[in-house]
């Protein structure tokens, strides 16, 4: 365990490896092919770049969380709090989110579970968004991409469906959200948006 006001980590070409729980404002810079694993994070603030390392942490009870990599995959287990999370090249993958989501990579893929909602805005450039989320979450949905691939399971009040350029959007409400509070955005408008529907049991399940 370590526990400090400020921790700076700065690497190159090595391994950045946090075991335990760290605990403050926390700022890890990896370059070259560095990769960065955190067991567990809590702080106010945290910030962890990478050029083409991975990126993965398990736990993330933050006020503020910025996390970026311009070709490494992005891997999150349970993330807590504001968390903004860019990507060029790779793929982001969240196994839970609960608060504020921002994700976007240009050429990547994102899968996000979202297991309680503050507001998640998620965008691939190029690539594929998947979206899983409990049966009884309330959001404001609005999808749009170049497909939209939603399953039976999902009901869906005052769906709406309409062209955008080349593909489609969907709004609609779940589990009669309000619509100005919680809401999820997803947009690839170059792949497909698939939503589904998953228990947070099956989310543990698919876990390492």
């Amino acid at each position: 365990m370590v526990k400090s006001q400020k921790l700076h980590v700065q690497a190159k070409g090595g391994k950045v490896i946090c075991l335990g729980t760290v605990y403050g404002n926390i700022d890890i810079c990896a370059s070259d092919k560095s990769t960065v694993t955190v067991d567990k994070l809590q702080g106010s603030a945290v910030n962890i770049s990478t050029e083409d390392g991975l990126l993965k942490a398990k736990y993330l009870y933050t006020e503020s969380s910025f996390l970026s990599s311009a070709a490494g995959d992005i891997t999150l287990g349970s993330v807590h709090g504001n968390i903004t999370l860019e990507n060029k090249m790779g793929n982001i993958t969240v196994d839970s989110s609960s608060g504020y989501l921002k994700a976007s990579t240009h050429q990547g893929a994102l899968d996000v579970y979202v297991s309680q909602l503050g507001k998640v805005e998620l965008k691939s450039h190029k690539g594929s968004i998947l979206v899983k989320v409990p049966s009884s979450l309330q959001a404001h949905l609005q999808l749009s991409g170049k497909e939209i691939d939603m399953n039976s399971e999902v009901h869906v009040q005052e769906m709406a469906e309409a062209q955008k350029d080349d593909g489609v959007i969907i709004t609609g409400l779940m589990n009669q959200a309000n619509k100005h509070e919680k809401w999820i955005k997803a947009d690839a408008p170059k792949g497909t948006v698939s939503f589904r529907i998953q228990s947070w049991f099956q989310s543990l399940k698919l876990q390492d």
